[in-house]
């Protein structure tokens, strides 16, 4: 039944993307970009939510209806923009491999495992940084990191370590952790002999239901799903990255904006004005975290207290700690065996190269934002040399 069930979703979706684009006029394109419901990649969301905000800026998104819009440049109208909500990067992943979705911010790991796998996908630039947690059951009796190794060597049974998508950077960040610890982790659940058994989720909405059915003794997950964890008093928050050993992990990159190859090559105006877009999304995000914290709560669904404990960065900038971030990924990837197919005799300065694109950087005016009806006053930021765009 599950399985006619997830057909029928994909057609509908296919079905979706497919009337929006036919209803596009023929000489302006359409594009189709994904974002979840959660606070790394949904501040994408403020462009329906307060599109104000951005209105009077030469390079804007416009909402024509609840999942589309039109790309504005100085006037013009030179793109429509579809917004499919994903469940997750494993998603977003196959979505654009395809051909259904053209963009995506989602987990940078996502991509450049699609990209091992065969899809021809770039990643332009960050959208931001820190703001994952390892969240455990109430139930359990270690409150940090270093309390779950010692009690999973000890423990009859495995520890049940759920992740949200197959191939997110939480997901990642907690194998690695785990492994590095000296755990044993397995997704064999008859392995009685591992440490950890690691199940798949299978999406951001079943995080806090795993720890309150006992379906998962913990996870890693993006904010605000670990402060919702502990607000529904189903769940404790016993490691940020920041708390991780050997201060590997610290302030470390998530999510990206991600682009098809064939759309980089057909519409290069396209993805720089959206590269312009992601900057401005992040930037005023970044600066306004009080003044949108409404808005965010609303398309989270969470408490606007709950939602303001996150310790999100957002940033556009692929400066060094990113690509630091970027190597560690996939070194630890390559140590987990999921780089198999054509990265898998690459440098990381290889795959700097295949995978990943700034050129749609450079340095820029300067911003300045309207004030949204949250009583909250405008501001101007100074774009800075190696920001996207």
């Amino acid at each position: 039944m599950k399985k006619y069930l997830a057909l029928f979703m994909g057609m509908i979706m296919s079905a979706t993307i497919a009337q929006a684009a036919q209803a596009a006029p023929n000489n302006i394109p359409t594009i189709t970009i994904g974002w979840a419901n959660e606070l790394h990649t949904g501040n994408a969301q403020l462009t329906k939510m307060i599109p104000e905000v951005f209105a009077d800026n030469p390079v804007h998104l416009k909402p024509i209806s609840s999942s589309q819009f039109e790309l504005i440049k100085d006037g013009e109208v030179i793109a429509y923009v579809n917004h499919v909500q994903t469940k997750g990067a494993a998603e977003s992943a196959t979505l654009m491999s395809q051909g259904h979705m053209q963009m995506a911010y989602c987990s940078s790991t996502a991509l450049i495992t699609a990209y091992d796998a065969g899809t021809d996908v770039k990643i332009l630039c960050p959208i931001q940084s820190d703001g994952v947690a390892i969240a455990a059951s109430i139930r359990q009796p270690y409150n940090t990191f270093e309390e779950l190794v010692a009690y999973a060597k000890k423990a009859n049974r495995p520890v049940v370590a759920g992740y949200h998508s197959a191939v997110s950077s939480p997901r990642i960040v907690l194998e690695y952790a785990l492994k590095d610890a000296g755990l044993k982790v397995t997704e064999n659940p008859a392995d009685y002999s591992a440490d950890v058994l690691m199940i798949d989720l299978k999406g951001l909405a079943n995080l806090v239901p795993s720890l309150a059915s006992g379906q998962a003794d913990l996870w890693a997950g993006p904010a605000p799903n670990p402060q919702n964890a502990v607000a529904m008093g189903v769940g404790k928050i016993i490691a940020t990255l920041n708390d991780l050993p050997d201060g590997k992990w610290v302030n470390f990159p998530c999510c990206t904006f991600n682009v098809l190859q064939s759309t980089i090559d057909q519409y290069p105006e396209i993805v720089a004005a959206m590269a312009q877009v992601t900057y401005d999304i992040m930037d005023y995000a970044q600066n306004h975290k009080d003044e949108i914290a409404p808005y965010m709560s609303q398309f989270v669904g969470l408490e606007e207290s709950v939602l303001k404990q996150h310790n999100i960065v957002y940033t556009t900038a692929p400066d060094a700690q990113f690509v630091n971030g970027m190597e560690t990924y996939f070194d630890a990837m390559k140590g987990m065996g999921k780089i198999t197919g054509r990265l898998a005799d690459k440098s990381f300065d290889e795959v700097l190269n295949l995978v990943f694109d700034f050129s749609f950087i450079n340095s820029g005016e300067k911003k300045t934002y309207k004030t949204s009806n949250t009583g909250g006053r405008a501001g101007s930021r100074q774009r800075l040399s190696g920001f996207c765009p």
